[in-house]
């Protein structure tokens, strides 16, 4: 009896907190922490979390912990889409102080349910940018060519909808896209382009549960969160979307597959080259790239190559490098900073590229001119003398050896020789002038 009126209260009580909910549990708040560039490993892990935490009913508020020097606008949209969409209130939270969220990471603050910034944090700087303007078209009037300008007016209309479904002040929103202004944390709190300036994680969450108390936040106290942070997998995946590294591995394919050529048998340069291409060909999957860009750095290589073959006095060396130059610049077709490679790196890496392709082309052509002779050849030119006297056939010591020997100018013994022929094991001399 006493066993059975036990299991009866358990029964009532586990019944009652499934109808009116344990109220001592705090409410579990998932957290997206992005410290990359914004590009499609990035984008697909935040997708990812959001969908994951969409799916989980204890989830009350999703947190995406960003720090971002830019990215791609496909990208970008992908996930202000994802976030302006979500079913449950999504915070972005420019996060450590240092931290920024430039280009493609202020249209992900800006479309956030609740924008916020740590001290020390800057936002902005959304221009959308192109390494090598004179190939977008004839400039336009304000210094723009064509297509950026009609790329600048598409960008500039998107983060002023974004600025508007958030209620947002749109005017200094867009004049981060128009003229690439940055803003500090504070900066950004006075324009009303952020919510809150909060110094942690746990501050963030005790203001946005006191401004909104819908939510059921609880105000006080550590609150339990679910973390999503990137996977071994993604690190690597994220890596390989480095624009530069994509560069050097495009280099460093390139190059090692001219020196197997140059040098059949090494294996190693070809091996090494064959890894680096395949890596770029599956970085190109994930990072869009101008193939354009590819052939003209390709073509760089080629006339670093040349340089060696023929007089050129240095032009071809100067257009290997102009080539190099306009190829890494045209390579990537980024749209929003932070997806470009450095014009230092570009200008380094091109003398870098037109030094190193000179000097191995100069070693192997040194290489094929002085090829070592073996067997009977390498008997050519070789000094010895004449072991008996003889005007048309006799004996001769050579390279430690003795040999019959021909001649058309008589010898005596003793005489230094020099060897002019070899043929079928038959010495073709002559007397060595002394």
């Amino acid at each position: 009896m006493i066993k059975k009126s036990a299991f009866t209260v358990l029964y009532i009580t586990v019944l009652l907190f499934s109808l009116i909910g344990f109220t001592g549990e705090t409410a579990p708040i998932a957290v997206i922490h992005v410290r990359d560039t914004i590009q499609p490993i990035s984008a697909q892990f935040i997708l990812d979390g959001l969908e994951d935490a969409n799916r989980n009913p204890d989830v009350r508020l999703i947190i995406i912990m960003l720090d971002s020097p830019g990215g791609l606008l496909t990208s970008t949209r992908d996930i202000t889409s994802a976030i302006l969409s979500s079913g449950k209130p999504v915070a972005v939270y420019v996060h450590p102080a240092g931290g920024r969220a430039a280009s493609a990471g202020f249209f992900i603050l800006l479309s956030a349910d609740f924008a916020a910034m740590t001290p020390g944090t800057n936002a902005g700087a959304a221009h959308p940018v192109s390494a090598i303007p004179f190939l977008n078209g004839p400039p336009k009037k304000g210094g723009d060519s064509v297509l950026e300008g009609k790329i600048v007016e598409d960008t500039a209309a998107f983060i002023r909808a974004i600025a508007e479904k958030r209620n947002r002040a749109v005017e200094p929103a867009e004049l981060a896209v128009r003229k690439s202004i940055a803003y500090s944390a504070k900066e950004c709190k006075d324009k009303n382009l952020v919510d809150f300036l909060a110094n942690s994680t746990e501050d963030l969450i005790h203001q946005i549960a006191t401004t909104h108390p819908e939510l059921n936040l609880p105000p006080t106290g550590k609150v339990k969160t679910t973390d999503y942070r990137y996977s071994i997998r993604e690190k690597l995946l994220s890596k390989l979307a480095s624009p530069e590294l994509i560069f050097l591995l495009l280099l460093a394919g390139a190059i090692g597959l001219f020196i197997e050529m140059k040098t059949p048998g090494a294996v190693f340069p070809g091996l090494f080259g064959a890894i680096c291409l395949i890596l770029f060909f599956f970085s190109t999957r994930i990072i869009p790239v101008n193939f354009a860009g590819v052939l003209f750095i390709i073509m760089a290589i080629v006339l670093f190559v040349m340089e060696v073959k023929v007089v050129s006095y240095g032009f071809l060396t100067i257009g290997g490098i102009v080539s190099m130059i306009i190829g890494s610049a045209m390579l990537f077709k980024h749209d929003l900073p932070g997806m470009g490679i450095p014009m230092g790196t570009v200008f380094a890496m091109s003398l870098f590229v037109a030094v190193l392709v000179i000097l191995l082309v100069r070693l192997v052509v040194k290489a094929h001119l002085n090829q070592p002779l073996t067997g009977e050849e390498s008997l050519v030119g070789m000094i010895g003398f004449a072991t008996q006297a003889f005007e048309k056939k006799g004996k001769v010591f050579v390279n430690g050896e003795y040999w019959n020997a021909v001649t058309t100018e008589p010898v005596v013994k003793q005489q230094k020789i020099e060897v002019t022929k070899v043929e079928n094991m038959l010495l073709h001399v002559k007397p060595k002038e002394e």
